[in-house]
């Protein structure tokens, strides 16, 4: 698998509205997975959606947190 293959995102819809930001986000942090892992052949869209979803979670978690609207005494 290449870094090239990897950019074909298995995950992205037609219509062009593709951050491609994030999409470059997510092939970096594939490569990563990929590489870690041995080079395996074949799980271009594990590691697509693997990177995508640790991408999804550092950024929710990037957020601060949100105030407790409970009794303020």
């Amino acid at each position: 698998m290449s870094r090239e293959k990897l950019s074909e995102n298995p995950t992205q819809q037609e219509s062009g509205d593709a951050q491609p930001d994030v999409e470059r986000q997510i092939r970096e942090r594939a490569h990563v997975l990929w590489e870690a892992e041995g080079k395996a052949e074949g799980r271009d869209q594990k590691y697509w959606l693997r990177a995508k979803e640790l991408i999804e979670d550092e950024t929710k978690s990037a957020y601060p947190p949100t105030q407790s609207r409970g009794n303020r005494t």
